[in-house]
């Protein structure tokens, strides 16, 4: 078979027509990094708050980080989103830039044991880079930010909290996994745990079973990624938008890729959404079983010129799991957006060779 014919030119969901409709706190609809928690999929719970869904995200416009700052919606069916009762957004702001600093990469868990919604989130400057947390109850009373974690002075190799995701398995478990490593492409994964969700351990870096980066090993460099738990299948999945390796990778990494089919698959495929794995027990040891990208950039539509970290759901559907994707992309014309998309991965039957 020809190696061109190796190549997959589709992916697995399609794009969404159009974006939704977001009001942001400064009026231009442009978002950036979601994360969506719905109550009836993954509590059983028919709401909280009033709303079934609930979502954290940052405006973007015209890739401006000065309104880069965690932001909170809520919705009864995940496409129509407002500004719930009680809610005042921005939750926190920064000044912007990189000399005084910014906001970027909300992640948002319910957390059943104080029955409040716990949004993680970075500040981010030249000499400060922070994890923090605000906690909203339900009757929407929040409090101030906590700083969790606090590297100062920093440099992008301290940086493995990139885009964290996390999983609260337990009141007693809960998981973290994060970007970076490296003050270059390719960037590793790395995983935290903790025992409370507020002080956690020191990074490990996650590996396939072959001693390798899940994502290189398809020549791609993982950059924004998100996590839910696949409780049917006891393991945690990931989708991550991911970049293609650089030409200019390290030679010792590229020895380390697995030949030259897996190289080809990526070829083209960068700046796409692609799948990774974990088992539960083992949340380190990372699989990549899915080569074809979850979603690619549309070729003419409002999200043509790469795509972005994404927020998902996972459903049982006729005995196999279906996903909803809602995911921030950026068109050519510099707009940033939302978009919905919903299919079968096949995830069920996956097992990377």
């Amino acid at each position: 078979m020809p190696m061109k014919s190796l190549i997959k030119k589709t992916s697995l969901l399609p794009n969404a027509l159009e974006p939704l409709s977001i009001p942001t706190y400064e009026g231009s609809g442009q978002t950036v990094h979601p994360s969506i928690i719905d109550f009836q999929n993954e509590y059983a719970k028919a709401q909280w708050g009033g709303y079934r869904f609930w979502m954290a995200i940052t405006p973007y416009p015209q890739s401006n980080d000065a309104f880069e700052n965690p932001s909170i919606f809520a919705s009864h069916d995940g496409k129509n989103w407002v500004v719930p009762s009680g809610i005042e957004n921005p939750l926190v702001s920064a000044p912007g830039g990189w000399e005084h600093g910014f906001h970027n990469d909300p992640d948002l868990i319910y957390n059943p044991d104080d029955d409040s919604l716990w949004l993680y989130f970075r500040f981010a400057s030249k000499t400060r880079l922070q994890l923090k947390l605000i906690r909203i109850c339900n009757d929407m009373f929040r409090n101030d930010p906590l700083t969790l974690m606090e590297i100062s002075p920093w440099e992008q190799a301290q940086n493995k909290f990139r885009s964290m995701c996390i999983f609260r398995e337990s009141s007693v478990r809960w998981h973290m996994w994060g970007g970076g490593g490296s003050n270059q492409a390719p960037y590793g994964v790395y995983y935290y745990f903790s025992q409370d969700g507020l002080k956690w351990n020191a990074p490990q870096i996650c590996l396939n079973a072959r001693g390798m980066d899940a994502f290189q090993r398809l020549g791609l460099c993982n950059w924004h990624m998100a996590c839910k738990p696949n409780h049917k299948e006891r393991r945690v999945e990931f989708l991550a938008y991911a970049i293609k390796l650089s030409v200019h990778s390290p030679k010792s990494l590229l020895r380390r890729l697995v030949g030259a089919v897996e190289r080809r698959v990526s070829q083209g495929l960068g700046n796409a959404i692609f799948y990774a794995q974990c088992q539960m027990d083992t949340p380190t040891l990372f699989s990549s079983p899915l080569s074809q990208p979850v979603i690619r950039p549309s070729i003419s539509g409002w999200d043509n010129q790469h795509l972005y970290r994404c927020s998902f759901q996972i459903m049982n559907r006729d005995g196999g799991d279906y996903y909803k994707v809602w995911y921030s992309a950026l068109s050519k014309d510099g707009r940033w957006g939302l978009g919905l998309t919903e299919g079968r991965l096949g995830t069920f039957r996956s097992s990377e060779k």
